[in-house]
């Protein structure tokens, strides 16, 4: 279980990215006009005119890979909030229903309700009116 809590580091995160981007892509209920982001990127590491060369040696690759990943974000989070929690549930199944064990706690006696009364005149106030309604009198 512990191993399924790990972060995926950055590679992950890529990948995870990547797939959603081919999810939203192919769904019906993101707008064409969104579509065209990813698309765009694309088009500017395929096109020979850079913001820098890719002559130089790490910095041309940098920047192809900088707006391809912008792209793809910008692209994520314009999408429709429903359908990217959807895709992202299909993909991380194990993180959509988490179940936490703890203990309750009464804070009742501590919250300040309308100023100058607290809870304990609230549950005095249920008390009674408890006793009046009950079905089983004793």
């Amino acid at each position: 279980m512990a191993e399924n809590l790990k972060d995926v580091g950055f590679l992950g995160e890529l990948w995870q990215q990547i797939r959603l981007v081919f999810y939203l892509i192919k769904d019906a209920d993101v707008p064409i006009y969104l579509k065209i982001l990813p698309f765009a990127g694309i088009l500017y590491t395929l096109f020979p005119i850079d913001l820098i060369a890719d002559v130089v040696p790490v910095l041309g690759q940098l920047d192809d890979l900088t707006i391809l990943l912008i792209g793809a974000k910008v692209f994520i989070e314009m999408a429709p909030p429903q359908v990217v929690a959807r895709y992202m549930a299909q993909m991380n199944p194990q993180k959509s229903a988490t179940v936490v064990e703890g203990e309750t706690v009464d804070l009742s006696p501590k919250v300040k309700l309308i100023e100058g009364e607290t809870a304990d005149d609230l549950v005095d106030l249920k008390s009674e009116s408890g006793k009046k309604k009950g079905f089983f009198r004793r």
